[in-house]
């Protein structure tokens, strides 16, 4: 749910609000699941039958297959779509399911709060508002509401401290400004009462019921003309509740198509927010649509809704646990989040559909390389330098795997071709150069070339990289003592920069210089050059509610 800021008075009134209430069974009963009647679609008007289909097959075609939360979660779109039609039994069933099932989800309550009180059952509402406010104190709507039923239930101490806390966050908001005039009139307190629906209309002037109601209150202070002028004015448009859980729900009285629409237009506005939004209802209406709840994943993932999008990716693999696309967006979710393993699974399973596509494969190989499975991961690159050969960033990649895989070869030619193709590429010269000082079958004039090029790197940057790349080629053409100069000062580099993992490494590649001996490899194998850099989780941006 939209929240906003919430002082520590405010968690006093919900206190107040909520006694007796924190316990309360959202469902209004046990903890049993109850049959859904269902209605007869065929005795429905053709259009809200067409709407309605779609996710009762889809939810009747996964119910066996669904547990705990999952079928909290479909109970709950299931009994969106039913109340969104004013199929108030099935969306009553539906939504005390879903609160059983996922009980710490407050939609599910504040809906069957919704749904109690379109059919009368205002206690129950009161119960169920309350008990959706406890699992989400600062859904403001939920307190307007709360306290627009109290009233009907002349309980105006309560409706009070409901208005009250949506106007310490918002003392604009309509909607309480009129409830607080209704609370005021009924105390007898008709001049705050004017003050209360004169701001509501400040806020909201189209709201014409408020003005029946300020006529009815001037009419106590005895200003009648004032009553007569407002009276002439009433109408019955109450001010509007901003609120998105029940926009949603009445969104559903579209069809998927029309959302389809939107969200497309919204991505070509540059609206990504509001297309994820759209795609999140059509999906509520059509659940089997595969492409838009992938796309709607793929928003989701972007805008850092992780668990969100691994639902809707979920969804589809539900539905085609083969499915490429699905399987390689779930995999980039588990990296982002740490889960290489599991992550590996997804994408070899994307892969095992589709072995052309190159994301999952490159995903795949980078991830094994980061578990040192230097050999498979070369495999992967290999593959796909063949589908990519102009692309110097794969060869680079390749390279870096056969030389941690001990297959120095093959590394240096590929390496050479990748250096060709981005000249001038500081990261390629240091591999080419080290590769050229390790390997056992390079040539004289290779070593020379090494020497040559670590030395013009380390005079445009004296670093560690460049000083460590030094050694190694001066110590590859016997000269040692250059090298011992050189390692010495890459050493110094790393203790003054905090590398003192690295150490270890370094001094073994010192003594070999010393005692007259090359460096026996390019790097060591838990090199972080040896590890691409894992996803990285976007930043999250807010979920719109669902």
């Amino acid at each position: 749910m939209v929240t906003s800021c919430r002082s520590t008075w405010v968690a006093a009134v919900l206190l107040m609000l909520v006694s007796g209430a924190v316990g309360a069974q959202a469902a209004g009963g046990t903890a049993e699941l109850e049959l859904v009647p269902h209605p007869d679609l065929s005795g429905l008007s053709p259009e809200i039958r067409e709407r309605l289909e779609p996710a009762t097959e889809y939810f009747r075609s996964q119910r066996a297959t669904l547990e705990g939360r999952s079928l909290g979660l479909a109970y709950g779109r299931m009994g969106i779509n039913y109340l969104a039609h004013g199929q108030q039994e099935a969306a009553g069933a539906c939504l005390r399911n879903a609160a059983i099932l996922d009980p710490e989800n407050p939609r599910w309550p504040y809906l069957l709060a919704v749904h109690y009180e379109q059919t009368g059952f205002l206690d129950k509402a009161v119960d169920s508002y309350r008990a959706a406010l406890t699992r989400d104190v600062r859904y403001l709507p939920g307190y307007i509401r709360l306290g627009r039923v109290l009233l009907e239930l002349d309980r105006p101490v309560e409706a009070e401290a409901a208005f009250q806390v949506v106007l310490n966050a918002n003392p604009d908001d309509a909607a309480a400004l009129e409830g607080m005039g209704r609370v005021a009139f009924g105390k007898g307190e008709y001049a705050k009462a004017v003050d209360f629906y004169q701001q509501a209309l400040a806020q909201q002037p189209e709201a014409s019921a408020v003005r029946y109601r300020l006529a009815l209150a001037y009419r106590e202070i005895g200003e009648a003309d004032k009553a007569d002028a407002e009276m002439a004015r009433k109408g019955e448009v109450l001010p509007v509740i901003e609120d998105p859980l029940l926009a949603f729900v009445e969104g559903h009285a579209r069809g998927a198509v029309y959302y389809l629409e939107a969200a497309r237009n919204a991505e070509k506005a540059g609206q990504p927010m509001a297309a994820l939004t759209f795609y999140d209802i059509a999906v509520s209406i059509d659940p089997s649509n595969q492409e838009a709840l992938i796309r709607l994943g793929e928003l989701q993932g972007a805008a850092g809704q992780t668990e969100p999008a691994l639902v809707s990716f979920g969804r589809v693999l539900a539905l085609n646990p083969d499915h490429a696309e699905a399987n390689y967006f779930v995999g980039t979710l588990l990296e982002q989040r740490g889960d290489e393993a599991e992550a590996r699974t997804h994408y070899q399973k994307a892969l095992e559909t589709a072995p052309q596509l190159v994301e999952p494969r490159m995903l795949l190989a980078n991830s094994l390389m980061r578990e040192g499975e230097f050999t498979e991961a070369s495999e992967h690159y290999a593959q796909i330098a063949h589908q990519l050969p102009a692309s110097g960033e794969v060869m680079y990649l390749l390279g870096m795997a056969w030389l941690a895989a001990d297959e120095c070869q093959w590394a240096h030619p590929v390496l050479l071709r990748a250096a060709a193709m981005t000249p001038g590429d500081g990261q390629l010269l240091t591999a080419l150069t080290r590769a050229y000082s390790t390997c056992g079958d390079v040539t004289e004039e290779q070593k020379k070339q090494a020497l040559e090029t670590a030395r013009s790197m380390y005079d445009t940057s004296p670093d560690q990289n460049t000083s460590e790349t030094l050694a190694m080629a001066s110590a590859a053409n016997g000269l040692f003592e250059e090298a011992v100069a050189a390692q010495t000062q890459a050493i110094f580099e790393a203790v003054k920069q905090g590398n003192e993992d690295q150490l270890p490494w370094m001094r073994e590649n010192l003594r070999r210089y010393e005692s007259g001996q090359p460096a026996a490899a390019p790097w060591s194998k838990d090199a972080d050059v040896y590890r691409p850099l894992a996803l990285a989780k976007p930043a999250e941006r807010p979920q719109p509610e669902s």
